[in-house]
């Protein structure tokens, strides 16, 4: 049994790097490790997550934010206290991250560095590692062993067959009322031309859409409108990554479209929106577009190089990724894909800058920094010889659009 459950949350924390918290409910505080902010607000919101948090019979127990993060509590039966773990993500923080959760915590954007360095510092956990955290807990706190699928239902079938069940109803009235789907061979083509980045064909495609019959997947119009856009992006990204389009790109794109869906309030807005993310992604292919039956060598490559686009890498640099020689690399690219791999990684560098120029307010000298040109000058010749036209003219145009 721990007596002093605070020097226990430090020496965790020192461990594993997890957040942990302790709080004693007589005296209403709070000690977190790491102690991340001044106020400690975000771990006393912590306890608003759990529903019925000093009444509930399950300890331990956790919940999952709207950020996907976890957070779980282990109660003290042996005093008036308990400890909060989390919060803890899945995969490692990225800016999307890091906006969802100070959003969702309310945290002022003066903590946004503090924040940004908290979340980096933190490990990332499987939820069953994350579960197993908590009964391991749990046995320090409270001397008893724990099952973990048992204690948090991992493997109640129950669900499963209430779902079988209404499963079987649903076909029996589709037959009994002639009400099938109809949707699987235009979802095929349709992903066929997001993934060949041919726009035309998808906007001829689509102009068919309206004799499609979906599936019932909510209870209002809204919702329903909003489960079958996030059901598509899924499958988009999946065919715009196979197209050729950057994989993290490709993941925050579908992030952003997301987020609007669930803003959205207006049935006719999610359908335009979704009507926008399949040019979007289409159009993205389009401008990256790689030859199908590519190698999984120059996969890896193409990968490598566009997300290594803000460092000053070199052809010597992506052979070393794939365990191959310089010249081994640069016959096969050009082999492959029918130009050279350093014009590659320049026209990489290029499209990013014209990202920049067009939707960021960074200077020319911070973009060309960026992108490890070794001179601005360097940056705007090449960019002018690709373009023909100078980076600052092409941002006033841009910005007339």
């Amino acid at each position: 049994m721990i007596t002093d459950i605070k020097e226990f949350c430090h020496l965790f924390y020192n461990m594993t790097s997890i957040p942990i918290n302790y709080h004693n409910f007589t005296t209403n505080q709070s000690q977190s490790f790491p102690a991340i902010l001044r106020d400690q607000s975000i771990f006393r919101g912590m306890l608003h997550g759990f529903k019925n948090f000093e009444d509930s019979t399950q300890n331990p127990d956790y919940f999952i934010s709207p950020s996907f993060s976890y957070f779980g509590w282990v109660r003290c039966e042996a005093s008036d206290c308990a400890i909060i773990l989390g919060p803890v993500f899945s995969i490692p923080s990225s800016d999307v991250t890091l906006r969802n959760f100070m959003k969702e915590w309310a945290v002022s954007p003066e903590y946004r560095q503090e924040i940004a360095q908290f979340l980096a510092d933190t490990p990332a956990v499987s939820f069953n590692r994350f579960l197993y955290t908590l009964a391991h807990i749990h046995l320090c706190l409270n001397d008893q062993c724990l099952d973990i699928s048992r204690h948090f239902h991992l493997t109640d079938t129950r669900a499963i067959q209430e779902l079988s069940g209404q499963h079987s109803d649903q076909v029996y009235k589709a037959k009994e009322n002639q009400n099938y789907h109809n949707t699987w061979h235009f979802e095929q083509e349709m992903l066929r031309y997001i993934q060949n980045g041919d726009t035309e064909s998808l906007k001829k495609l689509l102009e068919h859409s309206s004799e499609l019959a979906e599936g019932v997947m909510a209870d209002d119009a809204l919702r329903q409108r909003k489960n079958i856009l996030i059901t598509t992006i899924a499958l988009v990204m999946r065919s715009a990554i196979a197209g050729g389009m950057d994989m993290e790109q490709a993941y925050q794109l579908a992030d952003v479209y997301i987020q609007e869906c669930e803003r959205s309030q207006s049935v006719v807005h999610v359908s335009n929106l979704e009507y926008s993310m399949l040019i979007d992604f289409t159009e993205r292919v389009s401008q990256n577009k790689i030859p199908q039956g590519m190698s999984r060598e120059i996969f890896d490559c193409i990968q490598y190089i566009t997300h290594h686009i803000n460092e000053p890498i070199q052809v010597t640099d992506v052979a070393e990724h794939i365990g191959r020689s310089r010249s081994y690399l640069s016959s096969h690219f050009k082999k492959e894909l029918g130009f050279e791999i350093g014009g590659f990684i320049m026209r990489c560098k290029l499209e990013e800058a014209k990202s920049l120029l067009t939707y960021s307010d960074k200077s020319l000298i911070e973009i060309s920094n960026y992108l490890c040109f070794s001179s601005q000058s360097y940056f705007q010749n090449v960019f002018k010889k690709k373009y023909g036209m100078t980076p600052k003219q092409y941002r006033d145009q841009a910005h007339k659009i």
